[in-house]
């Protein structure tokens, strides 16, 4: 029977892919109604080609409208229709109180929309997998639980079964009991996330689509600390508190609403009642009547990701379809500046662009390694010949550079020169500069994760620094340059080298235009191999850091903020401006940026 059952959903799977293909589209899209009034509304709406239906949204709610090919919705006041209004895809709308008294109003709720979305031109009807829209869950208790499982169990069901309904009402996606286990957790540990990776690496989601730990190693704490946690939409772990006297049943059925929300793509919102505010608890469940709500946003976020759920039963972010984590990445972006000391609208603008771009990663990852697999070989030939000479610092960095190359033209064509800049930047990058860049930390984490990372370092270590003109400190200036053109173009890069200088000539290094010109030979470097004006054939035959960084000698350095001051004024002064294009002019003169780009080999 389960054979069948298998058969029959793969045919299911398959026969929806070729329809979904057929039509170009995943499947529905959605429109999003908040009430934002204090009274219940009352909507009329029509979808696709469909009769119109009337739909109440109680005060505070929000409520889902999918179609293919369009949704038009009005306010219904005294039981007639106000004005029919078209409702754009993937957008949310909010029906306000009229200050005048007369009709509410049906209003956009702007979110970072780039351009107008539209509709299929005709009405479709996607096929959906059998229990599609069923996420099933491993509930899991940690030896830390007193209670008796015929106790603990009913009570956690419950729960559960709660936010089911919420998030069916929600996005239409409901919660399945499948499994239900115990995990001795390590009771000495007091890190939360120590304990979440803990629970990854010891108790396997499976049978379900995600194992949920109530654990009551730790204490419930109020205010800002992490009362439960998961990594990422559709993360196969989540890790809730369980334990305090002061929290009542509706608060710990709202925390797991809160999780489950952040698991459906959900981000933290400014909004005091929604259960996706980040500080949750605070009596809002006490009152009588109270219900899980989500905020506007946040339902459209969820609907977007389960609708991806239902139609393509993808597995993780990186199955989402391009549009739709474009669309997530502006709501996310459009929500962060609300919440401007919270980071979690950031970080999942990060994770969205970080499943776009799996195959950057792939391919950046494995230029990477080669450079490590080159870095472990000649350690190894060093160590055999100590009575030579060890090789010099810029001598290391020319045989790296050229392995890269050499690996990059084993890679995706598409993303070879991108790929191997980006490489560069990571392998070299001594400082971990990168790392500590927002908008470059989570793609970095992705290629290298912490054991690669610390196998790269191991390679490097007991060898001669790697150097340019026997400078340690320009090898930085330079790959991290490059690495800043292949990940936000030229104009960032340019400006981070300057900033950086600038901070450095307030009581640090001073300011340094012998940086500067390895700042600019990196772009100059990452933009001719952008650009196809240099090839990474030219590269692994001719490269060296003479051929690509001028010689620095009598370019001042070390200058202080009142000396930079009195000689070169500040950013836009024309002295400043004078000796950058000096630099910049020396480093386009060097006889690697005048030759044609190599023929590939036949």
């Amino acid at each position: 029977m389960d054979l069948m059952r298998r058969r029959s959903s793969l045919l299911s799977w398959i026969l929806a892919t070729l329809w979904c293909a057929a039509c170009g589209r995943a499947g529905a899209d959605v429109a999003v109604i908040a009430n934002r009034t204090d009274r219940p509304v009352e909507i009329a709406a029509r979808l696709d080609d469909a009769p119109v239906v009337r739909r109440k949204i109680e005060p505070g709610a929000t409520m889902p409208f999918f179609a293919s090919s369009g949704v038009h919705a009005s306010v219904v006041e005294g039981g007639v229709a106000g004005p029919e209004l078209p409702l754009a895809p993937n957008s949310a709308y909010a029906v306000s109180a009229n200050p005048s008294g007369g009709m509410r109003t049906l209003q956009p709720i702007r979110l970072g929309e780039a351009q107008p979305a539209a509709w299929a031109a005709t009405p479709t009807t996607p096929l959906e997998l059998p229990d599609s829209d069923v996420i099933k869950v491993k509930i899991v208790v940690d030896d830390d639980e007193v209670r008796q499982r015929r106790v603990w169990e009913p009570i956690i069901r419950e729960r559960i079964d709660k936010v089911s309904a919420a998030l069916e009402a929600t996005c239409g996606m409901k919660l399945r009991v499948v499994a239900i286990e115990e995990w001795d957790s390590d009771d000495s540990q007091r890190d939360f996330f120590t304990t979440l990776g803990e629970f990854e690496r010891e108790v396997l989601p499976a049978p379900a689509d995600v194992a949920i730990a109530f654990s009551s190693q730790y204490d419930i704490a109020s205010g800002r600390v992490h009362l439960g946690g998961t990594r990422q939409p559709l993360h196969t772990h989540i890790l809730l508190k369980e334990r305090s006297r002061n929290v009542l049943e509706p608060e710990r059925t709202e925390l797991l609403a809160h999780e489950l929300g952040h698991y459906l793509g959900a981000t933290h919102s400014p909004e005091p009642k929604s259960v996706m505010r980040p500080v949750i608890g605070q009596g809002v469940q006490r009152v009588a009547g109270a219900r899980l709500k989500y905020d506007a946003p946040n339902t459209l976020l969820m609907s977007m990701l389960a609708e991806e759920l239902r139609q393509k039963n993808i597995a993780d972010v990186t199955g989402l379809s391009a549009e739709t984590r474009r669309r997530m990445q502006e709501i996310y972006a459009a929500v962060n500046p609300a919440l401007p000391n919270d980071p979690a609208s950031a970080q999942y603008v990060q994770i969205m662009g970080v499943a776009g771009a799996r195959p950057m990663i792939e391919d950046t990852a494995k230029i990477l390694q080669q450079i490590v697999r080159v870095a472990e070989l000649k350690k190894k030939l060093v160590e055999q010949a100590k009575d030579q000479p060890p090789p010099s610092g810029d001598e290391l960095l020319q045989l790296y550079v050229r392995q890269a190359a050499l690996a990059a033209k084993q890679v995706r064509k598409e993303n070879a020169a991108r790929a191997f800049i980006l490489a560069l930047g990571i392998a070299f990058d001594s400082t971990d500069a990168l790392r500590k860049l927002p908008l470059a930390s989570a793609a970095i984490e992705a290629i290298e994760p912490e054991e690669r990372r610390a196998a790269r370092q191991a390679a490097f270590a007991g060898m001669p620094p790697l150097t340019i003109h026997g400078r340690a400190d320009l090898v930085k200036h330079f790959v991290v340059s490059a690495h800043l053109v292949a990940l936000l173009g030229s104009q960032p890069a340019r400006g981070a080298g300057v900033v950086k200088e600038l901070l450095d000539s307030n009581g640090g290094s001073g300011f340094s235009f012998a940086d500067m010109a390895a700042n600019r030979a990196g772009i100059a470097f990452a933009i001719a191999l952008l650009t196809d004006r240099l090839s990474l054939d030219d590269v692994a035959r001719t490269f060296s850091t003479a051929a690509v960084v001028p010689p620095i000698d009598g370019l001042r350095e070390g200058l202080q903020a009142k000396e930079f001051t009195e000689d070169f004024g500040g950013v836009g002064d024309q002295r400043l401006e004078a000796e950058l294009g000096r630099i910049e002019a020396s480093v386009m003169s060097l006889p690697i940026y005048q030759q044609q780009p190599a023929e590939p080999p036949k």
